[in-house]
């Protein structure tokens, strides 16, 4: 894994580096409130955001990484990458739940597409979201 930090570069220059990498349906922060910078960019994206109920610890942040912890070259890294880390950990039993439709199903190829679906209406159920992204692929 390589880890960037662009600290001081402009919004449309980071918004069209995160979109070098394709879609981005979360964008993180390691504090709460959630900075203005994240929020227009998220809106920018059409991602959701993320943030810590309580602004994360330097103390959190060291576990939370520990195991990249080589990787990291500053401590904007760190703040990225356990804002990052925090956000998949608040996900992951969606991922989770998703991965075994999907299986059972044998439709893992669409597992993205669902997972953007149900992070853009989170109104809808699993099955609902597959659903539509099916009927989506088919036209």
């Amino acid at each position: 894994m390589d880890i960037t930090s662009i600290r001081e570069a402009k919004r449309g220059d980071l918004i069209k580096h995160i979109i070098s990498f394709g879609k981005s349906v979360i964008i993180a922060s390691d504090v709460n409130p959630l900075p203005k910078m994240i929020e227009r960019i998220a809106a920018a994206l059409g991602s959701r955001t993320y943030y810590p109920e309580i602004s994360l610890t330097n103390e959190k942040k060291e576990k939370i990484i520990d195991d990249f912890k080589e990787q990291i070259k500053n401590s904007h890294q760190k703040d990225a990458l356990a804002a990052g880390l925090k956000a998949f950990k608040s996900y992951h039993g969606l991922f989770l739940k998703v991965e075994e439709t999907l299986e059972r199903q044998k439709r893992e190829d669409i597992f993205e597409d669902v997972i953007t679906e149900l992070l853009e209406d989170e109104t809808q159920n699993i099955i609902d979201a597959v659903k539509k992204v099916v009927k989506r692929k088919k036209k």
